[in-house]
């Protein structure tokens, strides 16, 4: 029997890929070369280690995040973790120097404020599902192993590789690039059915490059702000705490400084401002007050949750006006306030600026109160831990009569009895205000910002009528009262200084990005062009012809007198429109300089106000909540502060929006008729005249209707308005197009009236006026 041939089974060899060209069915070529950067591919890419940036854990509400640090806290990490001569105490310094971090516990670390340590973590594979909308970092150890099977797949060019994590779960290699994380199979159900639909497995990625990884900090601090909260332990609608909304407030500060600041940040002059913090909540509701603990046993049970607001929020207003627990709010700010100084000064012992202190609320009101009663001495008292000792009880401490602080005592602790005798401050402090210790701050601020500030109405409650030009802060020379316009909460300063300034208008803080906002700008002119054109051209109409035939018999009786009671008019107008100007200072977003108010700022100003959004202005009590809580991310109120500070240095901010000091005009056609022909009987006051912008080209037309010459840009138009109503008299043109009243407001005295509607007859001679027109009241 013959045996069959059998095949020989070879054994297959993995063998290079090889190139192979294009076949050509007349001349088929031999294959071809494998080109080195293919055969490199097919070998095996090359292998680059991943980059290794740190992280941290951060949870927001009832979310955890994980946030890179910055670029150059990530490195100085890094070379603190591969150094081989670090100790277990070793702290690296992140954040500006707000947070320590230990590198072989992995713990990050508040300096200034209690918080509790957060995870921090060296990473480079990461991992996002379905649902989330960021990258999460794998651990450590996952990160390494994740890493050792992507360098041997990388090297050897074989890919759907299958890694199996401890918990069970599997990420698979399907590509340098595509890469999942399947999670482990759901357990089955009591009944010992399994879902039938499967979890979508997790992307998985390698490296930081889907993370928006910020430069950092400058290490130079120009300046340091202490900001102060109000009532409760939120200070905004999204119930973060002060630390939260200071380092937001922070982040936009370094933004602005990058921003407005550029030239002289590029020049070295302009580094960044340090905020801190201070709270005073928690220790005022804490276990050594016993307060929260009184409250409770008294409090009904019915609405729990408002009750427990009023108790934890509200009832703090009252509480400062206690003399108990006023005290032990004021030597909490004070004690915190010189506690983070001095570590400030012992961590950045280089520092030379200044430094500035910014109250929010009752906030600002406690800073009041307590720079009204520092001492202007070179040597400045330690503030005390401890609350004072009953046996000083009878020590008293004196202010400058300029300060408008009163004599004060200090009193027993806050764990004295109810039914000892409570004394109150009478005097020039008010009769409401309680006799407490002030303590004194290690260093003299230059400037107060106070923000959404009660001080004026508690100043009036306590019985004061006027601060008096006089009156300043002893220690610290700024004092600025920044304000939303719609905030129930503030009120302002410069009426309570000088009560004649009740029409003086704040300053209007300017737009971050330049100007008023447009909504602003466009219902001012609106209003003022509306209400104008309709009152007084209504009035013109009425009281034209009886103004002129009254002027008539009038001239004819006596030229002298009638030039006596123009004069007079002008006079008066001159004098309205000066009042006028006065009420409107400031309007613009820049005080008048020509404005004095007192030396609680150095004669400048004190009350600006924030322009309202758009979304704002439709109704003004939908959004009181959030105007009296929108400074701590308002770029205007930061910008704002920044200048102050800055200009302390010698240093201002870049001029880097032109439209800031451009003024609003109207584009209009060159062949409108509105533009060209206005009417005769515009009325008193009311004059118009077209100009080219030379910066914009636009052309517009400016109403006038203020009593005085209107310039658009350096163009030789001039326009003259005088209102001869109140005489009865209405002086008409020489020349023109237009019948409207027409003076030079420069040279009110030596005007010469020229009377008569004949152009042939002189102008003193002839005092016939003709009879009026019978149609229109526009001259053609």
């Amino acid at each position: 029997m013959e045996v069959p041939q059998t095949t020989a089974t070879a054994t297959l060899t993995p063998t290079p890929l090889q190139y192979q060209s294009p076949v050509n069915a007349e001349n088929q070529a031999p294959p071809s070369v494998v080109p080195p950067s293919f055969t490199n591919l097919a070998q095996g890419a090359m292998y680059r280690p991943v980059y290794h940036h740190w992280f941290f854990r951060k949870e927001v509400e009832t979310k955890v995040l994980w946030q890179p640090f910055s670029m150059v806290d990530s490195l100085a990490l890094e070379e603190a973790f591969i150094s081989t001569e670090i100790a277990p105490e070793t702290l690296v310094p992140t954040d500006g120097g707000r947070y320590d971090v230990n590198i072989l516990r992995r713990q990050r670390s508040s300096v200034y404020w209690q918080e509790s340590p957060s995870e921090v973590r060296r990473c480079s594979w990461f991992y996002k599902g379905s649902t989330d909308t960021r990258y999460v970092p794998y651990e450590e150890n996952v990160s390494t192993r994740l890493e050792e099977e992507f360098k041997i797949a990388t090297t050897s060019n074989v890919w759907h590789r299958i890694v199996e994590l401890p918990n069970k779960e599997t990420v698979v290699f399907h590509g340098p690039n595509v890469m999942v994380h399947y999670l482990q199979a759901t357990s089955p159900d009591a009944w010992g059915n399994t879902p039938q639909t499967p979890s979508r497995p997790r992307v998985v990625k390698r490296g930081v490059d889907e993370f928006d990884i910020d430069e950092g900090e400058p290490v130079k601090i120009d300046h340091l702000l202490f900001l102060v909260h109000g009532i409760g332990p939120v200070c905004d609608l999204k119930f973060r705490t002060v630390e939260e909304v200071v380092d937001e407030l922070r982040s936009i500060a370094l933004q602005l400084v990058r921003s407005h600041f550029r030239t002289a940040m590029e020049q070295g002059k302009v580094n960044r401002i340090e905020v801190l913090p201070i709270s005073w909540h928690a220790t005022l509701h804490g276990e050594d007050t016993g307060i929260d603990r009184k409250l409770k046993s008294i409090t009904l049970s019915s609405i729990p949750k408002l009750r427990h607001f009023t108790n934890d929020t509200l009832l703090d207003i009252l509480f400062y006006t206690s003399p108990v627990y006023c005290q032990t709010i004021m030597h909490t700010v004070g004690r915190e306030v010189n506690r983070l100084f001095n570590l400030f000064r012992k961590r950045n012992p280089t520092f030379e600026g200044g430094v500035s202190l910014g109250g929010h609320s009752l906030g600002s009101l406690i800073l009041f109160d307590l720079l009204c009663h520092q001492k202007p001495t070179e040597e400045q008292l330690v503030c005390e831990p401890a609350p004072p000792s009953r046996d000083s009880s009878a020590e008293r401490a004196s202010v400058d009569g300029d300060s408008g602080g009163s004599a004060t005592a200090k009193v027993p602790p806050a764990e004295r009895k109810l039914n000892q005798r409570v004394s109150y401050v009478m005097g020039t402090a008010g009769t409401g205000q309680p006799y407490i210790t002030y303590p004194q701050l290690n260093f003299q601020p230059k400037a107060f910002f106070a923000l959404g500030s009660p001080i004026g109405m508690f100043v009036a409650v306590r019985g004061i009528e006027t601060l008096g030009e006089d009156f300043r802060l002893p220690t610290c020379p700024g004092f600025f009262n920044i304000f939303h316009p719609f905030d129930p909460v503030a009120y302002r300063i410069e009426t309570l200084v000088n009560p004649e300034l009740t029409t003086l208008k704040p300053v209007l803080i300017p737009h971050h990005k330049g100007r008023k906002r447009m909504h602003l700008e466009l219902k001012e002119t609106m209003a003022r062009v509306g209400a104008d054109l309709k009152q007084r051209l209504m009035e013109s109409v009425r009281n034209t012809w009886n103004t002129v035939y009254q002027l008539a018999m009038f001239h004819r009786s006596d030229d002298q007198a009638l030039e006596q009671e123009v004069d007079k008019v002008l006079e008066e107008q001159l004098q309205q429109q000066s009042e006028t100007d006065s009420c409107h200072s400031g309007a613009d977003g820049e005080a008048d300089p020509d404005v004095s108010v007192g030396q609680l700022n150095g004669g400048r100003r004190i009350d600006y106000v924030l322009q309202e959004a758009p979304l704002e202005s439709f109704n003004e009590y939908l959004f009181v909540l959030k105007t009296h809580v929108c400074y701590w991310e308002s770029e205007d109120t930061m910008l704002m502060i920044l200048k102050e500070v800055y200009s302390t240095m010698g240093i201002s901010a870049d001029n880097e929006v032109l439209q800031q000091n451009m003024p609003a005009t109207f584009p209009v056609s060159s062949s409108s008729s509105y533009s060209n022909t206005l009417p005769d009987a515009s009325g008193p006051g009311l004059s118009h005249h077209v100009a080219e912008n030379k910066e914009t080209g636009l052309r517009g037309v400016q109403p006038d209707c203020s009593f005085m010459s209107s310039h658009i840009d350096s163009s030789p138009v001039t326009t003259y308005a005088v209102d001869l109503q109140s005489s009865a008299a209405m002086v008409t043109p020489s020349s023109g197009p237009t019948a409207s009243s027409i003076l030079p407001s420069t040279s009110v005295s030596s005007y010469q009236p020229r009377m008569g509607m004949d152009p042939t007859a002189p102008p003193t001679e002839n005092k016939n006026l003709g009879p009026p027109p019978t149609s229109g009241f526009v001259r053609k």
